[in-house]
């Protein structure tokens, strides 16, 4: 159906499937609103015939973020989609089939799935609701119980990469505390120069993505933070060399990549007794730590880059003990503190004599 609308032609269609009218869009011209007629018409014509195999195809093509480490992340939760369902009829698919799919699939590759869904309701190619939403499933807690390492372990996982790696222990040591006091997130450190870093700041200005593209920083947008002094001054350990601009390098002399960083990391880790431990926890303790200090969580949130204020640094990141809580609790009213032991004697005593 094309109704004018105010200079412009509104386009809708009868969706057997849906049993209702399907909004299609509103055009400039009365030719494109019944060209757009025709190609929904051919849509619902296909609609009941499409499966699972023949649309993740599609949807990666047109519909997924453009991004190659996002695209490659996609395909990968859909492979396994793809295969077991490939001739099954997308409009058929349906809540409990969905349920038991996701129970043995990672969160992360229900997600993609589940947004794969969202398009093919708004295309008319499934009926809705998503068979995948709300399902109730168990979440995963992720970070929220990560327990962030003490200073003091830092130091010794550090030093373990010192007693492990040999002649390589000291770039690898200053990796582990620069990640650490920092707070990068393992691309950003990849990306960095020696001339990104002053005297107590770090100018971040890439991001190495998962493809080994160079890019702006996550949120696409660059930034400066601190440099602490011990993470400068694991710096001063590293053997200098003058055939590359990186400021970290593998033993070859050449960019880190995920995999050279797993190569250093697992034997190091494992030497630590943490071989389950992920590099990426060097990025909580960096904001445990700076929340052990007293700093705010917002301010917490620009040395990690966040841009929510805080929020996620509250909710995922920011571990503090909680003898660190009560030792500045103390702090704040140290000035009016009295001994009170004395005068709980003196007290009873003195109710002891009045009796």
């Amino acid at each position: 159906m094309i109704r004018p609308r105010s200079g412009s032609y509104a386009v809708s269609v009868y969706d057997p499937a849906l049993k209702r009218k399907r909004w299609v869009g509103t055009f400039d011209t009365m030719r494109e609103a019944r060209a757009a007629e025709r190609d929904a018409g051919r849509r619902r014509s296909v609609a009941g015939r499409v499966t699972c195999g023949e649309y993740v195809p599609l949807w990666l093509a047109e519909y997924a973020r453009p991004a190659p480490a996002t695209q490659r992340s996609y395909r990968y939760a859909l492979q396994r989609f793809a295969a077991e369902f490939d001739r099954r009829r997308l409009g058929e698919f349906d809540r409990l089939t969905a349920r038991a799919w996701a129970n043995v699939h990672p969160q992360s590759n229900v997600r993609v799935v589940r947004a794969m869904f969202n398009d093919a309701i708004n295309d008319g190619l499934h009926p809705g609701p998503n068979p995948f939403a709300n399902l109730r499933l168990e979440q995963s807690r992720g970070r929220k119980d990560l327990i962030a390492l003490t200073e003091h372990e830092l130091h010794e996982l550090a030093d373990t990469a010192m007693r492990v790696l040999g002649e390589y222990g000291p770039t690898f040591r200053a990796m582990i505390l620069f990640a650490g006091y920092v707070g990068l997130r393992p691309g950003e450190l990849f990306a960095l120069e020696r001339g990104d870093l002053t005297d107590d700041e770090v100018h971040i200005r890439r991001n190495l993505d998962g493809t080994g593209q160079l890019k702006l920083p996550k949120n696409g947008k660059q930034r400066v933070v601190i440099l602490p002094p011990p993470a400068r001054d694991a710096l001063l350990d590293v053997p200098p060399r003058i055939d590359t601009s990186w400021l970290l390098v593998t033993g070859r002399g050449r960019q880190f990549r995920k995999s050279s960083l797993l190569y250093y990391w697992n034997p190091v880790r494992a030497a630590f007794g943490r071989p389950g431990m992920d590099f990426y926890e060097l990025r909580h303790f960096c904001a445990t730590h700076l929340l052990e200090l007293g700093v705010s969580h917002a301010d917490v949130a620009v040395q990690l880059g966040h841009a929510d204020g805080g929020a996620l640094v509250m909710s995922t990141y920011g571990h503090p003990s909680e003898d660190g809580a009560r030792a500045r609790l103390k702090r704040a009213y140290a000035a009016s503190v009295v001994p009170l032991q004395p005068r709980l004697r003196a007290a009873g005593e003195q109710a002891g004599g009045t009796a």
